[in-house]
């Protein structure tokens, strides 16, 4: 007998719907042809993370309002994120705040090694005050 026990993350609700027959699917395979019993137990976690365009379009106004260094593009992450419960609810939009200094190796935020370079915690408090004049169309 074994366990087997992983993660699934998907970027947008179409493909997070159909992953769970897809699994069924892929999984009876592999094991159909040796005999293999199985019980599957599939359990939908936490929903992606998908930004409303108007709240990103607003998140992004508020960055450029401090200038062209301000913002980033990055990969985007595979890790859950319950901030998506929200989003569940109400429009809106999740940034992520850029904290390494771009010396040095860029370290988990989850992990005891993590380092915050404090020159990043400005940026993100003038974004969010741009926020309420990004929402009004005032930047």
């Amino acid at each position: 007998s074994g366990r087997l026990i992983g993660t699934v993350r998907t970027g947008d609700h179409d493909t997070w719907a159909l992953l769970e027959p897809l699994v069924h699917e892929i999984v009876d395979g592999l094991l159909a042809p040796t005999g293999v019993r199985y019980q599957l137990n599939y359990r939908r976690g936490v929903p992606p993370v998908v930004n409303d365009e108007a709240s990103t379009r607003m998140f992004e106004s508020a960055i450029a309002a401090i200038g062209p260094d301000a913002l980033s593009d990055t990969p985007q992450s595979g890790g859950g994120e319950d901030f998506s419960w929200y989003l569940e609810e109400v429009p809106g939009a999740m940034a992520r705040l850029g904290v390494w200094s771009g010396v040095g190796p860029q370290l988990d935020i989850h992990q005891p090694t993590f380092d915050l370079d404090e020159r990043a915690l400005g940026v993100g408090v003038r974004v969010m005050a741009n926020l309420p004049l990004a929402a009004a169309g005032a930047l």
